[in-house]
C-alpha cells in the first residue's frame, strides 16, 4: 500500500509540474530549436516502460518545423543499454571543467512529440555523423529500410537499362559508320554502277 501511496505522490507532483509547464506554453512556442541539439525535457510520468522523469533528449525535427510549431519531435537518451538497432550509442562530452555534460544512448524507440514548454536548457548538440547514424536507427526501427531498399533497386534496375540502351545505341552507330565507310570505296562504287547498268540492260 506504500507503495501505491508513493505514486499517487509522484503523479500529483507530476500534475503541478504539468501546470506549471503550461504557463510557459506561449513563450515557449517563440524559442527556436534546431535540429541536432539536446536539452533536458521533462517527460514526466509515463505508463509501463515509456520514458520518464527529467533527462536529455535529442532534437530530431527539421528546422522549419522547429521554427514555425509550439511541438518539437525528439528521441530521449539514456543509459540502459541494448543490443538493438534502436539504440544508438553517442559521444561523451565533456565541459571546460573536465565534467560529464552527455554520454549514454539515443533510444530511438521512444520517439515523442512534445511541447517545447517541455525543454529546460541547452545542453550540447551532436556531429553529424552521430545524427546520421540515429536516423538510420529510426529508418530501421520504423521499418523504412525496406522502402528505401526496393527504391535503390528499383533506380539501379533502371540505371542498368539506360546502359544497356547506351551499349545497344553506340554498337548501332558503329556498324552505321562502318557501311557508310565502305559505300565510300571505290570497289563499292563500281559495283553499284554494274548493278545500276545491269538494270537498264534488263
Amino acid at each position: 500500500m506504500q507503495i501505491e501511496l508513493n505514486k499517487i505522490q509522484e503523479l500529483l507532483d507530476w500534475m503541478k509540474t504539468k501546470v506549471y509547464l503550461n504557463t510557459k506554453v506561449e513563450q515557449a512556442t517563440k524559442r527556436y530549436v534546431k535540429r541536432g541539439q539536446i536539452y533536458n525535457c521533462y517527460f514526466g510520468i509515463g505508463v509501463g516502460n515509456e520514458i520518464q522523469k527529467l533527462r536529455p533528449c535529442i532534437i530530431l525535427q527539421n528546422n522549419i518545423g522547429n521554427a514555425k510549431s509550439g511541438n518539437v519531435i525528439v528521441a530521449p537518451i539514456t543509459h540502459t543499454y541494448k543490443n538493438i538497432p534502436s539504440i544508438v550509442a553517442i559521444n561523451t562530452q565533456w565541459n571546460d571543467n573536465g565534467e560529464i555534460i552527455l554520454d549514454g544512448y539515443a533510444n530511438v524507440s521512444n520517439i515523442s512529440c512534445v511541447s517545447k514548454a517541455r525543454l529546460e536548457n541547452y545542453i550540447t548538440s551532436l556531429s553529424n555523423i552521430e545524427m546520421k547514424n540515429i536516423d538510420i536507427a529510426i529508418a530501421i526501427s520504423l521499418n523504412l529500410m525496406q522502402y528505401y531498399a526496393k527504391l535503390n533497386k528499383n533506380l539501379e534496375d533502371k540505371l542498368n537499362y539506360i546502359q544497356k540502351v547506351k551499349i545497344e545505341r553506340n554498337t548501332a552507330q558503329n556498324q552505321i559508320k562502318e557501311l557508310l565507310d565502305i559505300s565510300n570505296t571505290s570497289n563499292f562504287q563500281e559495283l553499284r554502277k554494274l548493278l545500276k547498268k545491269s538494270r537498264q540492260l534488263s
